[in-house]
């Protein structure tokens, strides 16, 4: 009885542990993208002589607004 509910502890811990990298894994990919995609547009806005506004609204799900002048 105690061997299958240690068991079901292990694969049930090993499925929380996966879902945890996995959730891990797609913020961090999403952080990466986003600091690039915001240094392009800096670039961009610095090459044609504008004046950038960043606006950071959730540093979590990565929510920014961007305007070049």
């Amino acid at each position: 009885m105690s061997l299958s509910k240690n068991k079901y502890v292990t694969v049930v811990l090993l499925i929380a542990l996966t879902l945890l990298l996995a959730v891990t894994l797609l913020i961090a990919s999403a952080s990466y993208l986003n600091t690039k995609e915001i240094g392009a547009l800096s670039l961009q806005c610095h090459e044609n002589s504008g004046e950038q506004t960043l606006e950071i609204h959730n540093i979590l799900t990565s929510k920014y607004s961007f305007e070049c002048r």
